[in-house]
């Protein structure tokens, strides 16, 4: 069996696994500080290492950074009574096979152990990097749920190369503080360039994405750079992907085939260097069925996903956000508002908040604006106190959506043309939003 290193400062926790794995057939060997347990990893050459990440004489990911830049092929769990997403970032960016928090659940290090001991088998692969990288902190992603804690892995796990990244949630579950997060963990001196596919015209993509040259059409009266090349060797975040005209999905999949681009208009083969990152509320696959979305450029834009989980199925996340949006709020209105009645944080965990997070930082923004101290509204808060404009702005982005797709058609006629000129998106996207809901 594998050579299982424990560096733990805790006695009883390091006892505990000791004897959990040598029950199971695994040699062991023991630490309680960086120091011991660099000799000790020097010494015996582990297949495994679990690693805690508080030592008394410095931090775990220390150790995992020089032993992982020394070329030691070791698989290492980090172990950590800290819930935060920089610690998991860090972590997996400086390479951990994964991290587990305590109090140590023994059924998930078994299965930990087993996908380290099948990584070992199958590949041993090498994680070894030839230059150190520098510490960035990103946007912060506030949450304790599992759910919230493996998004945080798995912007680690993304940011150590720039293969391209899809990211799948409904509107306003952060995903492009996602996007962020890969960004500054990875190329943060670098552009992150946002374009949002269903906020601009059709007949305008290909202009803001690739740029045009003088002359190129009517109205062009100078060059103009595109997205694509503002984003240098940085990120290019594609919101909304699922919005692409299919015209502009076949050209943006040559770009990304071939890795250069031509202006609107011009002859000069363009070098694509940046990392796309692209992101969607609709199910890509269900519109690859319906010839809306192409399949060929969907598996180019998924070598890795993250998808995140609405609001409503990560209710424990609720406590920790409220804190910290009611820090970003109070900044930006230069307000105290900082102390949360226990009846205020039951009536936000029973609500279904079909706008995610989005819709919690409204509604905690307008409680902070209506608060006359330091303590949030609970008034503000009751359900009967919303007046109707805040009835609608609690209504679902589907019935929002299905309101307005009513109105432009009846602004325009009923011409599908116009509408789809005038809502930014293609025919045969609309054409699936009426029979979704059942707009004739």
């Amino acid at each position: 069996m594998e050579k299982i290193l424990i560096i733990d400062d805790d006695a009883a926790i390091r006892r505990t696994m000791e004897l959990h794995l040598a029950d199971k057939g695994f040699r062991v060997v023991c630490g309680d500080s960086l120091k011991a347990g660099k000799e000790l990893w020097n010494r015996h050459n582990p297949e495994i290492v679990l690693l805690d990440l508080k030592l008394p004489d410095g931090e775990g990911t220390t150790l995992l950074k020089e032993q992982v830049e020394a070329g030691s092929r070791a698989i290492v769990l980090m172990i950590t009574g800290h819930q935060d997403m920089d610690y998991a970032i860090r972590a997996m960016k400086h390479g951990a096979f994964n991290y587990l928090h305590k109090p140590l659940n023994i059924d998930e290090l078994d299965l930990s152990l087993e996908g380290a001991v099948r990584e070992l088998r199958v590949s041993r692969r090498t994680i070894a990097t030839n230059r150190p990288e520098d510490e960035f902190k990103p946007g912060r992603i506030a949450g304790v749920s599992a759910s919230i804690l493996d998004t945080h892995k798995q912007i680690g796990m993304a940011a150590k190369s720039k293969v391209n990244v899809l990211i799948n949630g409904e509107s306003g579950t952060g995903k492009e503080l996602v996007a962020r997060a890969i960004h500054q963990n990875s190329t943060p001196e670098e552009p992150f360039v946002a374009v949002n596919c269903s906020a601009i015209v059709s007949q305008l993509m290909e202009s803001e994405m690739f740029g045009h040259e003088r002359g190129a059409f009517t109205g062009a009266v100078d060059r103009k750079l595109g997205k694509c090349e503002y984003a240098g060797h940085g990120t290019l975040f594609l919101d909304e992907i699922g919005d692409l005209s299919f015209e502009l999905q076949a050209k943006l999949l040559r770009v990304l085939q071939e890795r250069y681009f031509e202006r609107v208009g011009g002859t000069s083969q363009i070098p694509f260097r940046a990392r796309v990152i692209a992101a969607t509320h609709q199910r890509l696959e269900s519109m690859i069925e319906t010839h809306e979305f192409r399949e060929d450029l969907y598996f180019r834009l998924k070598v890795f996903q993250i998808n995140l989980l609405p609001l409503r199925e990560r209710k424990e996340d609720i406590p920790p956000l409220v804190h910290h949006l009611l820090e970003k709020i109070n900044l930006e209105l230069h307000r105290k508002v900082n102390k949360v009645p226990d009846l205020v944080v039951k009536r936000l965990m029973n609500y279904s908040w079909p706008g995610n997070v989005r819709e919690l930082e409204n509604v905690l923004t307008q409680a902070v604006v209506r608060s006359t101290g330091d303590t949030l509204s609970v008034d503000f808060l009751e359900p009967a106190a919303y007046s109707a404009a805040a009835k609608r702005e609690l209504r679902t982005m589907a019935e929002v959506e299905k309101e307005h797709i009513e109105w432009v058609l009846g602004q325009v006629g009923g011409n599908l043309g116009k509408a789809c000129e005038v809502l930014g998106i293609t025919r045969p996207t609309l054409r699936k939003k009426m029979d979704d809901y059942g707009i004739s």
